[in-house]
């Protein structure tokens, strides 16, 4: 028999068996240049980030405790900021992780997930966890549609506790997604190949505003808006925070709400060009650092 992925556990010539290594895996995780939130898939005899990531640029490993910490070694569980100098495959060994009991603070944390992938619903099925705030980085942040191996995420706790990761055990309950924007007005913001979606006009239950809140930015990561306190929705008014590497952005909205009798809904650059947004359309603009809706 054989011990996938190590055929050298077997010596078929004196009919010995090694099974050393028979616990051992491994798993390749493509990566792209720049900074990506990376996790740790197997457990590794050495976590060195600059064992495990020869292409890494030295002195930029972070972790998020409230505040963004400079680390030198990767914890299982844990999801990092690191910035790598080039595109492709890293390939890990060590022993698969089928579950992982993860301690979580209160607001925004940093996380990674096992050896094989999971669903974020099986994330939000734990009672800590604030519906809606699983996020992913690829130059800007987006909602990951399953938790892979060796990438990291972000995710809202709304309570200092923990949560246990299973490839194995099914989740006991589902969690319903109610989705109060689908009806709202948007502005979708874009430059080069990134874009976000800001949604406006659209009154939120208090008790789920939160599911629309956006996890801490950093000032390198190629594109960025939302409007302040780090929220992707307004209901009548709000500033907007824009964080681009390009000179321009494109702004294409969809007004389904009505502003109301005599007023309009307008978007004002922070050099004081104003736009009128009615119906659908798509303006082109120099990027600036705000705007005001």
């Amino acid at each position: 028999k054989f011990c996938p992925p190590y055929p050298e556990c077997i010596d078929e010539y004196v009919g010995y068996q090694d099974t050393s290594n028979c616990d051992q895996g491994s798993v390749t995780v493509d990566y792209q240049s720049g900074w990506n939130i990376v996790g740790l898939p197997l457990d590794v005899e050495d976590a060195n980030y600059q064992i495990l990531f020869p292409n890494a640029q030295s002195g930029t490993l972070y972790s998020f405790e409230g505040t963004y910490q400079p680390e030198e070694t990767i914890e299982q569980g844990t999801g990092y900021l690191l910035k790598l100098t080039s595109d492709g495959p890293v390939g890990f060994t060590g022993t698969p992780t089928n579950e992982l009991t993860i301690s979580l603070s209160e607001g925004w944390n940093l996380f990674s997930g096992l050896t094989t992938s999971l669903s974020p619903a099986d994330i939000y099925t734990q009672d800590i966890i604030q519906n809606g705030t699983i996020y992913g980085l690829e130059g800007t942040y987006f909602s990951p549609e399953s938790i892979d191996p060796g990438m990291g995420y972000w995710v809202r706790a709304t309570q200092d506790g923990e949560i246990t990761l299973s490839s194995t055990v099914l989740a006991t309950k589902a969690v319903e997604q109610v989705n109060h924007l689908s009806d709202a007005n948007t502005l979708e913001l874009s430059s080069g190949t990134y874009s976000t979606t800001l949604f406006f006009g659209k009154d939120i239950p208090e008790g789920e505003k939160l599911n629309y809140s956006l996890p801490p930015r950093f000032q390198k990561m190629a594109f960025d808006a939302r409007f302040t306190d780090d929220m992707k929705v307004v209901l009548e008014s709000g500033e907007i925070e824009l964080l681009n590497q390009f000179e321009t952005l494109t702004v294409e909205y969809d007004i389904k709400i009505d502003a109301g009798e005599y007023m309009h809904w307008v978007l004002i650059s922070e050099s004081g060009d104003l736009f009128v947004l009615e119906d659908t359309g798509k303006i082109n603009v120099s990027s600036e650092k705000r705007f005001t809706l």
